[in-house]
């Protein structure tokens, strides 16, 4: 197993007490200087890497000894992100009850969790984070909000729920487009079932408001 990118003694003795579950040994070592966010070779903070394996007894260890759910992977995600895409969601419920902020940014591309949440179609995960006051305009550092990447990966269930929950439909990325151009771009023949009729929602939805809708040529 990679643990960190330096093969630290330390982090390495700290990544195996902590998924033995050995909470004692865990804090002998932070005490002796060993770092609960070091970095494995992948550039994932412990716990971090944690998550990624499923390793519920390790995450709580590292949780416990002070690990920082906010320290930035390489990739920018926090603990809150990757939490955002498991399946198991123990590991964002456990951290949002521990106070993580639900609208933590990638330290690269500014994304909050929902955006991985989206990503990763996770249903459930998505509701935990709005119910833990996620907020829905947030925007990446392109100026793309989730209404954005809703509409680019052709979640069109979650472009309709969003707009029915406040997102702004007029907001503009740095290009200057609206979520518009991306939700219309497939024509309405290679479309499921479900996508269009999510298609007419969100025109009728428009419309009802007075905002211009975009259709594709």
């Amino acid at each position: 197993m990679n643990h960190d990118a330096s093969s630290n003694p330390a982090t390495e003795a700290l990544s195996r007490a902590a998924s033995a579950g050995d909470a004692a040994d865990v804090r002998r070592l932070v005490a002796d200087g060993a770092n609960p966010n070091a970095t494995d070779a992948n550039g994932s903070p412990l716990l971090q890497a944690a998550i990624l394996r499923g390793d519920r007894r390790a995450f709580q260890t590292l949780l416990d000894a002070g690990a920082d759910a906010t320290a930035g992977a390489s990739n920018g995600n926090t603990a809150v992100h990757v939490a955002a895409m498991q399946d198991d969601p123990a590991y964002l419920e456990t951290l949002l009850a521990r106070g993580a902020p639900p609208d933590a940014p990638n330290g690269r591309n500014g994304e909050t969790p929902l955006f991985n949440a989206l990503e990763a179609r996770n249903e459930r995960t998505i509701r935990m984070l709005l119910d833990a006051g996620a907020r829905v305009d947030a925007t990446d550092s392109f100026g793309a909000t989730l209404l954005h990447k809703a509409a680019r990966i052709n979640a069109t269930g979650w472009v309709v729920r969003l707009l029915e929950s406040g997102a702004d439909p007029t907001a503009r990325d740095r290009t200057g487009n609206t979520f518009q151009p991306s939700f219309f771009r497939a024509r309405d023949e290679v479309l499921s079932a479900d996508a269009r009729r999510d298609r007419e929602t969100v025109r009728a939805w428009l419309v009802a408001r007075g905002i211009p809708v975009e259709a594709r040529d």
